[in-house]
């Protein structure tokens, strides 16, 4: 009997670690199946951000044997893959300002990061200027 009630409650501690497993690779498969809202970061080789997207409604994807990701852009059509060293954020109920906190930006901070372009004459990333 001693044996019976141990076994239960093994097999009970394994469904409850196996639950929240589960919970999270569903929520996972949910957002690159059918998109949710995404802040991704790219990061220079001195941990700073560079580049930064704001992703409403957009299915991320994690590229087969690759540390990178994918998506395509709504505004573009374009599909964009992303490897080396970034973040990323799920944003949650509509908490952008929460996400962006987490990365350690603003959402300003991301339109400024956003807007950098390779300038091949400087080597440098810079904010093109308005016409």
């Amino acid at each position: 009997m001693e044996k019976l009630r141990r076994s239960w409650n093994v097999l009970f501690a394994l469904l409850l670690v196996g639950c929240a497993g589960l919970s999270r690779d569903c929520s996972s498969c949910t957002a690159g199946s059918f998109g949710a809202d995404w802040v991704v970061v790219q990061m220079d080789m001195n941990g700073g951000p560079y580049r930064c997207w704001e992703l409403p409604n957009t299915s991320v994807t994690n590229e087969p044997h690759s540390d990178g990701i994918f998506w395509k852009e709504n505004a573009s059509g374009n599909l964009v893959h992303l490897s080396g060293h970034y973040n990323r954020v799920q944003v949650v109920g509509g908490n952008w300002e929460r996400a962006f906190e987490e990365l350690g930006l603003t959402k300003a901070a991301c339109v400024q990061i956003r807007d950098h372009r390779y300038d091949p004459e400087t080597g440098v990333y810079k904010t093109p200027e308005k016409k």
